[in-house]
């Protein structure tokens, strides 16, 4: 049997897979299949065995992995293609465990703490026929730290329990599995977003998997949802090549999901001529999102602008009065020519942390925007509430108001009357003319009255 090189960082030499594959048939060979694992033609039973902890090998495709792995290599060099050559090596064994020790412990689905606690495995790990485990990586690498901790104390997980798929179970097979398994909510830890997205794209354009495998297998609702996931993931490695220079430091987008999910579908929503320079104005907030904090909030170009108009209006607006170009003058959507709109693009591309000024200047003219179009609409909406409320009357009767009621709804209708004459210049009739003379005649009354009280004459 293998043993391990280092008991604290859990480095393995591994089994050749031949010898993997030799001792998992021989401890399965008797055993009934009793555990359910789902493949695309449906739930299949697979049988469990005991089997030594330093037995399986992790998975380096792991989709809970990639971004860590593209990290790794952008630091060290390399390339994934040739990490996969190297895959049960004692050197990337380890490096796997490192990682997956890490999201082990973390508390979003603390599994190390739980088999620390329980101090028993309660779910089989999933493995390939050769030993490769297919889901149970977090699980293994827990396990494993826990027994090189304390040997006496963790000594349940020098065994652990195994299920093993068939020999035939194909590639696609197991990203389905995988998919299908990690997907299902209960104590599972998901996928960070560009994790997620990284395998999506293997599985679509590297593997060319079939498109209703994959949506059945991350139970994906439609082929458009998809593609804007994959969009997105372009969306963001564009930001780090183009944007920060770092291609593949995901790390560095790791918060920033809802910016490039929400800059993604603006982006495809507004005119094409447009979106260049709102993606560099995307990429300039995302960039400054830390300091920009609050500011980004209901902000375009990550949520829907307001007014419609607002993409081309602000682009005009700024470059007129915060950069003092005259062109951009005019009122006419077409002002924002391609001149300008490149000049702009170039303008916030090379924004860099001293220059927020930009961006925050840029923000209060889309906001000033907003208020101007508050202010033309307020007409509308002011018509749209006397229409409900001229209905909402409809359903009432006589007999249900109260002398009270009868009393503030006729002085209500008689200033709603004189405010409605006002705003369409029309003269008052005779009845409102009776009506305004008897309210001057009380109003008089009144200041006679508090004339009289504070002494005046």
């Amino acid at each position: 049997m293998a043993k391990p090189q280092s008991t604290n960082t859990q480095i393995i030499e591994p089994m050749t897979p031949r010898e993997r594959q030799d001792r998992l048939t021989r401890a399965v060979e008797s055993v009934t299949p009793d555990f359910f694992v789902p493949l695309p033609e449906g739930l299949r039973k697979l049988p469990v065995a005991q089997v030594p902890a330093d037995l399986p090998v992790y998975r380096l495709d792991n989709g809970r992995l990639i971004a860590e792995l593209h990290e790794h290599l952008r630091q060290t060099g390399g390339s994934l293609d040739t990490l996969r050559k190297t895959a049960d090596s004692a050197e990337t064994q380890a490096l796997l465990h490192r990682l997956l020790i890490a999201h082990a412990a973390d508390s979003r689905g603390p599994i190390e703490q739980e088999l620390r606690r329980l101090r028993q495995q309660t779910e089989p790990l999933l493995v390939t026929a050769d030993g490769v485990v297919l889901n149970g990586n977090r699980r293994l690498a827990a396990m494993r730290k826990l027994l090189a901790e304390d040997p006496d104390a963790f000594a349940c997980y020098e065994q652990v329990a195994v299920a093993v798929l068939p020999a035939s179970c194909t590639p696609a097979d197991m990203e389905f599995i995988e998919a299908a398994l990690q997907m299902a909510p209960e104590t599972k830890l998901r996928y960070g977003w560009v994790n997620r997205r990284l395998k999506l794209r293997r599985q679509v354009e590297d593997l060319h998997l079939p498109r209703d495998w994959v949506l059945n297998a991350y139970q994906i609702t439609d082929s458009e949802q998809l593609d804007r996931e994959l969009a997105e993931l372009k969306l963001a490695e564009t930001f780090l090549t183009d944007r920060l220079g770092q291609p593949e430091h995901y790390a560095a987008i790791a918060d920033a999901e809802e910016f490039f999910v929400a800059l993604n579908t603006q982006l495809d929503a507004i005119t094409p001529r447009l979106r260049p320079v709102w993606q560099s104005i995307g990429f300039a907030m995302i960039a400054a999102r830390s300091r920009l904090g609050n500011l980004l909030n209901g902000v375009f170009p990550f949520e829907a602008p307001q007014p419609k108009q607002l993409p081309s209006l602000a682009l005009r607006r700024f470059a007129q009065d915060k950069l003092h170009v005259e062109d951009a003058a005019t009122e006419d959507d077409q002002a924002t020519g391609p001149a300008l709109l490149d000049d702009l693009r170039s303008f916030f591309d090379g924004c860099g942390d001293d220059d927020d000024g930009a961006l925050h200047d840029l923000i209060e003219v889309m906001r000033v925007l907003r208020e101007e179009q508050r202010e033309a609409e307020r007409p509308a909406v002011m018509l749209q509430r006397i229409r409900r409320a001229r209905q909402q009357m409809d359903r009432l009767s006589p007999e249900r108001l109260t002398p009270e009621q009868r009393n503030i709804l006729r002085s209500e209708v008689a200033a709603i009357q004189a405010q409605a004459n006002h705003l369409l210049g029309e003269h008052p009739d005779n009845r409102f003319e009776q009506r305004k003379t008897t309210m001057v005649k009380a109003v008089s009354g009144y200041l006679k009255r508090w004339r009289a009280r504070s002494g005046g004459s």
